[in-house]
């Protein structure tokens, strides 16, 4: 496990504590080129111009040459080259520039190729830095919830105040982080605990200096924990955590508990799999080897991948094998609970009694995690018609049909049971309103385009279905009985609206 300060580093008392306002009124903050500095002011105006902005890049001719040749490189992979920075901008647009821009001016402006007599160990720092600003990338580009070159930078100046702190207290620094023993996440506590400040605050402030968007800001200053995150901010506090988690595990010895962390994380907050994660592992082996070459740093021997992957590879088995564990024993309870006359005996779904009882440890379960439970109320239109025109062997059939198709488009822990005459209930476990939507949506137009078979005495009947979705709240628990009749009602209304779409509220009852 490396850190930023160096072995051979002699401990030293710091005599004076210092704010962070000292810090930052004492002009030890990173400053930007003037070139770079431009770009910021142009790109923050309301009327931005493309032109003018590709005209002052390329005033700093080595700049735009920078630029121009990590646009053009593997790492874009665009299909035809880029002759000037303006065509750059057109093909990936002014986000990508931009970041070029300030992450060429950040390796300028922390430029750590020369002597450094107290020891501050450089490589680590922009291993880190390269290794989460690529890992965050990655993420944002498959979560779709960030522009990924956004992400990128921020990633990358997440310990930027580590250099602001170093340049403030020298040796007396690196003295005071050694407890960490270069566990990155143990700097923090030790930084403020001494100076009353910490490096993620410092580097939200120059994020801030620079006049950066406030979701880049605020990811930075909650880079080690996003919980406390702005919640409009908070998917992007979290995938820089998770970026910075990756980096962690990429130069770990031993990162089977990292691993663990980050596919549990990864999971619950993005809904990625330990697949997913997997494919993700390997582009960002790929992408860091191509952008420490451009970047022209040096962040020491290649990332531990091999090893990472084979723990990954290791814990997508073992996954495997628990959800097969799971799955089966959730068939046997099944089993068991239809042997024990749990289910409809019309249409073989779930009886009303073991649909409510079900759902009710469904839903403590989910307090107990901080998870949530969705629940769809369905309601067959016009099904009186059928049993008057057509008989009730006729509306049976269409109820076991309905049944049939709940049953078979959900997902297998998924419940579905029948409420009472044509109305039928899904339970949608660790589901949130949006994705029951989703399903709902989804089950409607099943329903609609699938015709119940002709049977003994009457035709091809077609089917269609109002459904209301409520959803539990993590702060207000609400009872099984209350879940169901808070969907039933937006069904209801939404019914009486002649809408057609899928009503849904979280339910705040109790």
């Amino acid at each position: 496990m490396h850190g930023y300060r160096s072995p051979c580093t002699k401990e030293s008392d710091v005599s004076d504590q210092k704010t962070i306002k000292d810090i930052i009124n004492g002009h030890r903050l990173p400053t930007l080129p003037s070139v770079a500095a431009r770009v910021l002011e142009m790109t923050a105006e309301d009327d931005i111009d493309i032109r003018r902005i590709a005209e002052v890049v390329q005033m700093d001719q080595a700049l735009a040459a920078k630029v121009l040749r990590t646009v053009n490189s593997s790492f874009y992979g665009l299909s035809r080259p880029c002759g000037t920075v303006r065509q750059a901008m057109v093909y990936l647009g002014l986000n990508t520039v931009k970041t070029l821009v300030l992450s060429f001016s950040l390796v300028e402006t922390v430029d750590g190729r020369g002597a450094d007599r107290n020891g501050f160990n450089f490589t680590d720092y922009w291993r880190r830095s390269i290794h989460t600003a690529v890992a965050a990338r990655e993420l944002a580009r498959r979560t779709v919830c960030w522009d990924p070159e956004e992400a990128f930078l921020a990633g990358l100046m997440q310990d930027v105040g580590v250099i602001a702190l170093y340049r403030q207290f020298g040796a007396d620094y690196l003295s005071g982080i050694a407890a960490a023993n270069g566990e990155h996440d143990r700097v923090q506590s030790l930084e403020r605990a001494r100076w009353d400040c910490d490096h993620a605050e410092l580097s939200a402030a120059i994020a801030e200096h620079w006049q950066l968007p406030r979701a880049q800001v605020e990811a930075i200053r909650h880079h080690h924990d996003s919980t406390p995150a702005p919640i409009e901010c908070r998917a992007h506090a979290r995938i820089i955590e998770l970026a910075g988690r990756v980096a962690a595990a990429l130069d770990s010895r031993s990162p089977r508990a990292a691993m663990t962390t980050i596919r549990g994380r990864i999971r619950d907050w993005f809904d990625i799999d330990a697949k997913r994660l997997q494919s993700m592992l390997v582009e960002i082996e790929d992408a860091i080897k191509s952008i420490s070459s451009l970047l022209s740093v040096n962040t020491g021997d290649a990332p531990a991948t091999e090893r990472l992957l084979a723990t990954a590879e290791e814990q997508l088995v073992a996954h495997q094998v628990d959800m097969d564990r799971k799955t089966a024993a959730l068939r046997s309870a099944k089993a068991d609970l239809e042997e024990q006359v749990m289910t409809d005996p019309l249409t073989g779904v779930w009886s009303r009694r073991a649909l409510g009882d079900t759902l009710e440890m469904r839903l403590q379960a989910a307090q107990e995690t901080g998870r949530r439970v969705a629940v769809l109320f369905c309601d067959a239109n016009r099904f009186k018609q059928v049993n008057d025109v057509h008989g009730h062997l006729a509306g049976d059939a269409l109820l076991r049909h309905i049944a049939t198709l709940l049953d078979e488009h959900t997902r297998e822990e998924s419940i579905v049971g029948r409420y009472g005459g044509d109305e039928f209930v899904v339970v949608l476990p660790n589901c949130d309103l949006e994705s029951a939507r989703r399903v709902g949506v989804r089950l409607q137009r099943t329903i609609s385009t699938t015709p119940c078979p002709a049977g003994s005495g009457w035709p091809e009947l077609t089917a269609s279905v109002s459904i209301g979705v409520a959803c539990s709240s993590l702060e207000s628990p609400c009872t099984a009985q209350e879940l169901i009749d808070t969907a039933d009602q937006e069904m209801y209304e939404d019914k009486q609206s002649g809408r057609d779409d899928i009503a849904g509220r979280i339910d705040h009852a109790a």
